[in-house]
């Protein structure tokens, strides 16, 4: 029926047509990979740029953390100070002797301190200054205890 010639051109066409069909399958699986690879290049594309925004705001944090660091360094040195002149003050004078020689002057001494001493943990609770607090210009006008929270810009004469 069919010659050697016919099997040999049948057996030819079915090559072609296995060659065709297994690349158009080869191409599909392709195409399907490409797409497979389009949305996981996608997800790191987001993953990345979720990665950048995170950076960036770390170092927002990071930089408002060292601000407040060097706020609370300079807030330490200014409370060192205090602390500095404060001891001076006691170390210039033997409140002892000088109590025993003038026990009322110690007496008024000790009572105004104490009285700024009340008013500087006020201040340092939260309580407004008042006129005479924020118009103080001397010593004499200032809370001598905590000069700093009368008057920032006051510099007292030791």
């Amino acid at each position: 029926m069919f010659g050697i010639g016919g099997i040999i051109k049948a057996v030819v066409a079915l090559i072609i047509v296995a060659v065709i069909a297994g690349g158009l399958w080869h191409i599909s699986n392709l195409k399907a990979d490409l797409a497979v690879s389009e949305l996981n290049n996608q997800k790191l594309q987001e993953g990345i740029q979720q990665q950048q925004q995170l950076i960036e705001n770390m170092q927002k944090d990071i930089a408002k953390i060292q601000e407040i660091n060097k706020q609370l360094q300079q807030e330490n040195a200014k409370q060192k100070a205090d602390v500095e002149a404060l001891n001076n003050k006691f170390k210039k004078n033997d409140i002892g002797a000088l109590g025993a020689e003038k026990p009322a002057l110690v007496e008024k001494l000790i009572n105004r301190g104490t009285a700024n001493v009340m008013r500087c943990l006020e201040l340092a609770s939260g309580s407004p200054l008042n006129e005479k607090e924020k118009n103080a210009k001397t010593p004499s006008e200032a809370n001598r205890e905590c000069p700093s929270f009368i008057n920032p810009n006051f510099t007292p004469i030791n």
